[in-house]
């Protein structure tokens, strides 16, 4: 009896030793195993830019309908680079198609937005926009940007007078830019059937992108022009000097005397030009 109670306290404590071998292996082995490292991502905090645009109150037209904010927004083109000199658009979108505060990694930018009209000479359409605006964005924070658009143009609005018209009924007058250093430059011609309308000559060259189109200074020209009592022709000229962008020319065409020479500018407080130009007969 002792012996058989012997031999079953062996086969017990041999049973409990297997046991525990085997989870010390089991353990080292787990152990031992290399554990996947969890993919980290770099997350960056992006801030925002928000866009608030409103017509430069510079150029007034005194004749003709004027352009509300609301008629320029329409077909406003907004461009965002993700470098103030040298970078590319990160950012291009019809200002009608920005719901909200646009999405952008931290850092400096460049921002154009404008309706720039790629003919060099229209009627009754104008350009506006901010050509360079730079600003910065900071992680977790929106930077709101109030931008004034500027006429891209020079603006010329023509006014034949009654007696003009009933004495020259074949009268025109011709406008032209001439950038400093060049020969021609954009120009428009009314006749009679464009009585009083605002025409928009073209200041910038360049390609229309950043820090590549930029504004011109030059000279304004007129000529009037018609056919006199003997039926040949008359002409008067005028140049104005100093020619911008954001610049608007109302010139009315009187009826004068043969002799008379004298021109009057007048330059208002808001950049408009107001002149006169008698017309001799």
């Amino acid at each position: 009896m002792k012996t058989k109670l012997k031999l079953l306290f062996v086969l017990v404590s041999l049973g409990l030793c297997f046991q525990s071998c085997n989870k010390d292996n089991f353990e080292e082995t787990v152990l031992n195993e290399p554990i996947a490292a969890e993919p980290i991502d770099e997350v960056v905090e992006l801030g925002s830019v928000s866009i608030n645009a409103f017509v430069k109150d510079v150029i007034q037209v005194t004749t003709g309908k004027p352009f509300e904010l609301e008629e320029l927004l329409d077909e406003m083109l907004v461009q965002i680079m993700d470098d103030p000199y040298d970078g590319a658009i990160v950012f291009s979108s019809n200002y009608r198609d920005i719901t909200g505060a646009i999405p952008l990694a931290p850092g400096s930018y460049s921002l154009l937005i404008s309706n720039y009209d790629f003919s060099a000479q229209r009627f009754d359409t104008p350009s506006h926009g901010v050509l360079y605006e730079y600003f910065s964005v900071v992680a977790g924070a929106n930077t709101p940007l109030d931008l004034e658009l500027a006429l891209l143009d020079v603006a010329a609005t023509i006014n034949f007078s009654s007696e003009i018209l009933a004495a020259y009924p074949d009268i025109s007058a011709r406008v032209e830019y001439v950038q400093l250093g060049f020969g021609i430059g954009p120009n428009l011609t009314w006749t009679t059937a464009d009585n009083a309308r605002t025409g928009y000559l073209n200041t910038y060259v360049g390609d229309f992108g950043f820090e590549r189109f930029s504004g011109t200074t030059g000279t304004l020209t007129l000529e009037v022009t018609a056919t006199g009592p003997s039926g040949t022709p008359v002409t008067v000229t005028k140049t104005y000097l100093d020619v911008l962008a954001n610049q608007h020319y109302t010139i009315t065409i009187e009826q004068g005397a043969p002799t008379t020479a004298s021109l009057t500018v007048t330059l208002g407080d808001e950049n408009v030009f107001d002149d006169t130009i008698p017309f001799p007969y």
